[in-house]
This record gives C-alpha cells, structure tokens and sequence, in this order.
C-alpha cells in the first residue's frame, strides 16, 4: 500500500517521455539486461570475481562491486528488488537524481563494507539500500503533503528489515546511508510557494544543493 501518489500534483510534474519509460516496462527490463549480460559473462570465465572486480583493496573496485553477483539466486533477488523500488525512485526523482543515488549508494556500499569487512563481497543490494533509503527521505521531507507518511515510513523500516540478510550488513548500512544523504542534498524537496485564489497549489523543487550552488554564485 502506497501513498506517495497523494502528494499534490506531483504526479504531473515529469515529463511525458520519462513517464512512459518507466511505464512501458523499458526501465525494467534495462535493469534487467544489464544484470543478466554482466552475469553470464561471468559464467563464462569460470565466475572469477576478483578478476572482475569484487570487493577487495583497490580504489576502481568500488565501481564494479555492486555489479557482480555470486550465483543465479544472488542475481534474481537483487534484480527483483531492484525492479520493486527503482521505478518508484525514478518516478519520484527523474533520472538524473536517480542515477545519482543509485551510484553514489553504490560506492558508498562498497567502501563501508571495505572499511569494517575485509573479506570480499559482490551484489548490488548496498545500491538498492540506497534507493529505499531515497524513499524514506522523500516521505519524511514531505510528510506534510502525504496523506499516511508514517504508516509508509513504517512499511519502508519492513522493507530493511526484510532485505537485511545478515551476509554483508556493512554494505548494506553505507548503501543506505550514502542514498538517504546524497537524496537529502539533490532532492526532491518540493515547497509550496502560493495558493492562487482560483487555481491549484504552485510548487518548487528547492533542494539544498540549489541553495548551496546560489550562494557560490553571487557575487561578494
């Protein structure tokens, strides 16, 4: 059950093209290919992670962690879960902010996990923490606007509890994290700016960061 849909117009604030991406189904199955094709190249050297880049102690493997998966349950599960939130972050956040999260989580993923669990780890459910993590902030940023915020927030807290599987929770806490304060600073934080006598209510998006990058501008 989700309420996020009752948040004023913001249903018609994407644009068309994004809106039939995602509902047409391409969004998945991208997601989909992309996953599937790293995985069978994989099979196809013997499933040699390390040479492919799991988690250990170089700098570039923090890019190629969360693209890695240990076998086929591995792979569907994240693909799954990734299909279950990713529209609704895309939706929610357009594409730009979504990929922002989605790697930003990603890497932050890895580098906690690296930091208090040497061992080496591949999956993306650290990114994909990341993404529910953007969700929570949205529903707590807008709480005002959402009819039933806290009941989401609640579903939200099930949904951590479930995904945790206990094998890599590092991962999985810096994947959180990384996406709830990168979608703090980027956005969406929709404000209200007038009520028009005979009109709906006018919205802005005034994230943080666009605050940060006007201060920067102006001149001294």
């Amino acid at each position: 059950n989700c309420h996020l849909c009752n948040v004023p117009r913001l249903n018609h604030v994407w644009s068309e093209t994004i809106s039939n991406f995602i509902g047409s189904g391409n969004f998945r199955f991208a997601n989909d290919v992309v996953c599937s094709s790293i995985y069978v190249a994989q099979l196809a050297t013997q499933g040699k992670l390390l040479l492919w880049g799991a988690k250990k102690g170089q700098i570039w493997r923090l890019a190629t962690y969360s693209l890695l998966h240990a076998n086929i349950r591995h792979l569907m599960v994240n693909c799954y879960s990734l299909n279950s939130v990713g529209p609704t972050v895309a939706n929610l956040s357009g594409p730009r902010r979504f990929l922002a999260v989605y790697l930003t989580s990603a890497i932050s993923s890895a580098a906690t996990s690296y930091w208090f669990r040497k061992a080496p780890a591949v999956g993306a459910s650290g990114a994909i923490f990341g993404l529910v993590g953007s969700v929570a902030v949205f529903v707590m940023r807008h709480r005002g606007m959402i009819r039933d915020a806290k009941e989401d927030l609640q579903h939200i807290s099930q949904v951590i509890g479930l995904m945790s599987s206990g094998i890599d929770d590092w991962g999985h806490l810096g994947g959180l994290l990384g996406g709830a304060a990168v979608s703090w600073l980027i956005g969406p934080a929709w404000k209200s700016e007038s009520m028009a006598s005979d009109g709906p209510r006018i919205f802005s998006d005034r994230p943080p960061l666009l605050y940060l990058t006007d201060r920067k501008r102006k001149p001294r």
